[in-house]
């Protein structure tokens, strides 16, 4: 995997306060809008921000063979481990969206968290976590939903052929990949190229549903009645432990998250309208403010 560092500039005072690690989703990686926005408005507060490409997503295909998949908590526990050993870092914030926000989520809650690690992950903020992975993969192949598993499938079968050109492993699963559905997918590529049997097994290492109990570190999770690939229904019955305070919004969609510029704030620069000028990502500035004020924990 890779990490990408970003620094404020003109000043060391970020050493004495906690660094940030983001982690994205599933299909983007570290140089995704909401991955740059939130990068942006955590330096310009003046923090030390990690952003990361999770195990085969970005440019770290490069480098491994393992497939972007959500089972991978223990990579990124010691991927901060190495970072905090190498910079003297002993606290942290943490923000993951979608895939990258159940991953938080399950090594977080991992009993083996603390004992094994140098460092203290003082929040966290986790914005609509697939936290029953086999659930949001039934929910995704389900009526209109299919056409959020068509666009997914046809970036998977993009990513896997251009993997397949360079790793012997993703030829061979290539050739016996089912790209009927996700979860098929998951079967005959994701889950053994991870490391797993079926994607049964992977699902049930992955999800974080099951310990989110055991959660000690102070958590936020952000997650939407109308969420079309991360159902509600499966945070329902999820047992939470005290330092976890869920959040509902109703038009939030997907990590969606868009609200109308004012007028006076629109760019008056292009004449043909814009939607990146008619509407910001509100959920990407929230995640900065509330992870940041020590108010609202």
């Amino acid at each position: 995997m890779f990490v990408h560092e970003n620094l404020p500039e003109g000043s060391d005072d970020y050493r004495s306060r906690p660094s940030v690690m983001l982690l994205h989703g599933l299909g983007s990686s570290h140089a995704g809008t909401y991955m740059t926005n939130m990068a942006l408005g955590f330096v310009r507060r003046g923090y030390r921000v990690f952003r990361v490409d999770l195990p085969g997503a970005g440019e770290s295909f490069r480098e491994t063979p393992m497939p972007p998949h959500g089972a991978c908590s223990s990579v990124i526990r010691d991927a901060m481990q190495y970072i905090s050993r190498s910079f003297a870092i002993t606290q942290w914030y943490m923000a993951g969206v979608s895939l990258g926000g159940n991953i938080l989520l399950r090594m977080l809650s991992d009993p083996e968290h603390r004992s094994r690690c140098s460092f203290e992950v003082l929040r966290a903020i986790a914005v609509a976590p697939p936290i029953d992975l086999d659930a949001a993969c039934r929910n995704i192949e389900r009526g209109i939903h299919r056409l959020y598993a068509n666009y997914f499938l046809r970036a998977i079968r993009r990513q896997i052929r251009e993997r397949a050109k360079i790793w012997p492993q993703w030829q061979e699963r290539l050739e016996l990949a089912d790209f009927s559905s996700l979860r098929r997918v998951d079967d005959t590529v994701t889950a053994p190229l991870a490391g797993f049997r079926n994607a049964i097994e992977y699902y049930a290492a992955g999800s974080s549903k099951p310990w989110l109990k055991n959660l000690q570190t102070s958590v936020k999770l952000l997650v939407d009645r109308h969420d079309p690939i991360v159902p509600y229904f499966i945070f329902r019955d999820a047992e939470y432990s005290p330092s976890t305070e869920v959040i509902i919004t109703d038009r939030g969609g997907h990590v969606g998250y868009l609200r109308r510029r004012p007028l006076e704030q629109r760019s008056k620069s292009l004449q043909r309208k814009s939607m990146e000028r008619k509407f910001h990502r509100w959920g990407d500035t929230w995640i900065v403010d509330k992870l940041l004020d020590d108010a609202c924990w």
